[in-house]
This record gives structure tokens, C-alpha cells and sequence, in this order.
């Protein structure tokens, strides 16, 4: 390996690595990079029998010196028996990869950066979720609500959500990888967010996002041909053609926000 790699390895036989142990692998290494704003690095070595990872930086700049500083800090915990809450909940995500992982071949993890080396055993991924669970319940799920805070920087990614079904505001963080569709997002939009929710005496707290989902847009663009573009089946129009059934659609929202109390 080289100096400016970071390398992700499953210590476990190649006869027992299963294709569902492979996806979590490929998974925790990728949630690793990306909670370390890496996921534009290249990978440098892939065997996926013993499943052995590594990936490196195109450029050596700034950016990739705080993203190995990063990766530096989650290999050092592996190494602690002190870690706090705090930095559990820092890389919950990345946790909770490596945990189902660990739960799925219990085997070793180690990763290296370039200034450390640490192994994730089982034993010491069960002292972190305590931690996680303690004082909080986390769990797969979805939040949806009405977006009052759109957060798209290098280091701070966050959406504010007002739950529907609580009326109360959570925040919902999420990685690089769903950028894109945060760029479409504004404040008002109505958004699904999928992924691990974190509630405290019963009251939802965070989402840690891994999927999210406009539901409606309160700007309401004009229809598009990529809009009509398979939805639902072929006969979804009634027998229209594309440019009658767009046409129809804004008539009947024409009509609804003049009956509305004007536009």
C-alpha cells in the first residue's frame, strides 16, 4: 500500500465471504470515504475474494489533507477503549456499516491511513453502539415533512424538516453522494428522507439520510417530456397524446388556482 492510500480489509477467509459480506464491505468502505468527503478518490486496489480495498486522492491539496486527517481519526478509535458518545455519534453512519458487517462474518476490520493503523474487532464494535444506543434509540426509517432549512457546504450538510406527523423540526443530515439531489431542493419542498432516525425519549431528534425523495414541489414547474417518461403505464394518459394530456393538466391547475382565491 502506498503512504497516500487509505486501505479498507476484511479479515476473513475467502472461502466464507458471501455476496451479502461483500456488499456490506463495499458499503463501510465507501461510507468511510465519504464521511471523510472522499468519495471522489480513485480506487488503488480491489480484491474482492478476501476483500481487500484501497483508494487514493487524484490531487494532494488542502481538501485531501483534512480528509486524511479524518481518516486518520476513525482508524485511531479503533485502537482506544475510550471513546466518547460524541465521537460515536460524529461517525454514527460509518459505525453502523462496519457493526452489520462485523454481525454478518465476525471478522476483524482493519483499516489504515497514512498516519495509522487500526483493527474494528466485533467486541470493540459492540462497546461503540452501546454508546450509540444509550441515551438514544436509533433506527431504519423514513421522516417526511416540509423543508425550512436547505445546509449544502463542504463540511456542514444539513436539511431541516418539519415532520408531518409531529409538527416538530428535525434535522437530517446527509453525504456528498446525495448533493445532487439537494441542489434541486428549496426551502418549502416537501421531502422524504430514508435512513437511520434517532429519537430520544420518544421524540425524533436526527436523520443520518441515505435516500431522499421530493414528494412536491411548491413552485410547480411546467411539465416536461422526461416528466411524462414512464409513469405508471402506457394508457396513463387516457388516450391523449403527450402535448393534449399536458394541456389538460394545466387547465385543471389553471382552473383550480383561480377557484383557489387567485393565482
Amino acid at each position: 500500500m502506498g503512504d497516500r492510500d487509505f486501505r479498507f480489509k476484511l479479515d476473513c477467509a475467502p472461502r466464507d465471504v458471501t455476496p451479502k459480506a461483500l456488499s456490506q464491505a463495499v458499503s463501510a468502505f465507501a461510507r468511510i470515504l465519504s464521511a471523510a468527503d472522499a468519495s471522489d478518490w480513485r480506487i488503488s486496489r480491489m480484491e474482492l475474494h478476501s476483500i481487500d480495498l484501497a483508494a487514493k486522492p487524484v490531487v494532494v491539496d488542502e481538501r485531501t489533507e483534512r480528509s486524511f486527517a479524518t481518516l486518520d481519526t476513525i482508524t485511531r478509535l479503533a485502537t482506544r477503549d475510550d471513546v466518547s458518545r460524541d465521537e460515536a455519534f460524529r461517525f454514527s453512519g460509518v459505525f453502523s456499516a462496519l457493526s452489520d458487517l462485523a454481525k454478518e462474518t465476525n471478522a476483524n476490520i482493519t483499516v489504515s491511513s497514512h498516519e495509522a493503523e487500526g483493527t474494528f474487532t466485533p467486541g470493540v464494535l459492540t462497546g461503540i453502539n452501546r454508546l450509540l444506543i444509550r441515551g438514544s434509540r436509533r433506527s431504519f426509517g423514513h421522516v417526511r415533512g416540509m423543508v425550512d432549512k436547505v445546509i449544502l457546504q463542504r463540511t456542514h450538510r444539513t436539511l431541516g424538516l418539519v415532520d408531518h406527523v409531529t409538527r416538530s423540526r428535525v434535522d437530517v443530515r446527509f453525504g456528498p453522494e446525495l448533493d445532487p439531489i439537494v441542489k434541486r431542493i428549496q426551502v418549502g419542498m416537501e421531502v422524504d428522507a430514508r435512513g437511520f432516525v434517532r429519537a430520544d425519549d420518544g421524540e425524533l431528534v436526527s436523520v443520518d439520510a441515505e435516500d431522499l425523495e421530493i414528494i412536491a414541489d411548491g413552485h410547480r414547474a411546467p411539465a416536461t417530456a422526461e416528466d411524462l417518461e414512464g409513469i405508471i403505464s402506457l394508457d396513463f394518459t387516457g388516450a391523449l397524446g403527450s402535448v393534449d394530456f399536458v394541456s389538460t393538466l394545466r387547465e385543471t391547475h389553471d382552473h383550480g388556482t383561480t377557484t383557489g382565491g387567485g393565482r
